[in-house]
């Protein structure tokens, strides 16, 4: 298993460096900084200012509307745009419960088809990877690939690649389509409905793995371009990589746990009886 992160990790790499734009890679340690900083700050009080972030961002679409429909319909653009903003961000504030469900949905399924692509596609990344070296003539005869498909094949798109990748799974694992898309939607709607019930917990748990997904990211991306060798010790030492994760993502979890507990509310206000 090993091997198939190595496997995943070089591929993912080979990608962004034909793929991402030039100006992307230049300016890969700015974008990892500020992901870090805002990594760090979900982690931290994700949780605790989600309701204000969200109606906040509610604020801003509804302004963004309402200039769109200033300059469609001739209207003065304050007056709309600050109509706007207050309507959006009062169905934004109200509606936070069924937007928290939202996002506890996206990450559970993220989460669930994550561990469900580890166990049923990882396994044939490598068969997959020699697959696509070696070219079948009618016949069964294998043959060397020819320089123009050789080239085709490390010129793929991620896309591309993902879509073979699959092709060649579900053609192994007849079941893997149908149990994928069970578990994905199932994931979504489970994810919903306690995103719905326990906004308090789903938004702890849904902001850590969110903000240790950025910091791991950004960490990652620092590292392979200021210490070199960095992403060769990182894809030989999984476990140590896991474990990292782990730590901090446990540290987040109760970090806000206690920022957004309770105050008792029998709790003295300091002024005693006479």
């Amino acid at each position: 298993m090993k091997q198939e992160i190595i496997a995943i990790l070089d591929h993912a790499k080979l990608l962004v460096q034909q793929h991402a734009p030039s100006e992307l890679l230049t300016e890969a340690i700015p974008f990892g900084i500020v992901c870090l900083v805002a990594g760090i700050g979900i982690s931290v009080f994700g949780a605790k200012l989600g309701r204000f972030a969200m109606t906040c961002g509610f604020v801003l679409l509804g302004g963004f509307v309402g200039s769109v429909f200033a300059r469609e319909t001739g209207f003065a653009t304050s007056i709309c745009g600050l109509l706007g903003a207050l309507m959006v961000g009062i169905i934004g504030y109200h509606t936070f419960r069924l937007w928290v469900g939202v996002l506890v949905a996206g990450v559970l399924s993220a989460v669930v088809l994550g561990v469900f692509s580890y166990q049923r596609v990882l396994p044939h990344v490598g068969a997959f990877e020699q697959a696509g070296m070696v070219a079948t003539a009618p016949g069964d005869v294998f043959t060397i690939p020819t320089p123009d498909q050789q080239q085709a094949y490390l010129q793929r798109t991620p896309k591309e690649w993902g879509q073979e990748l699959w092709t060649y799974v579900t053609a192994k694992d007849e079941n893997a389509q149908r149990n994928g898309r069970a578990l994905g939607l199932g994931a979504m709607v489970t994810g919903l409905c306690l995103g719905v019930l326990a906004v308090r917990w789903a938004m702890i748990i849904s902001t850590a793995l969110v903000g240790t997904a950025l910091v791991t990211t950004s960490l990652a991306t620092l590292m392979t371009h200021s210490v070199p060798g960095s992403y060769e010790a990182f894809g030989h030492n999984p476990n140590l990589v896991g474990m990292g994760m782990g730590a901090f993502l446990v540290s987040s979890l109760i970090l806000q746990t206690l920022l957004t507990r309770k105050a008792p509310s029998g709790k003295s206000d300091g002024k005693g009886k006479s």
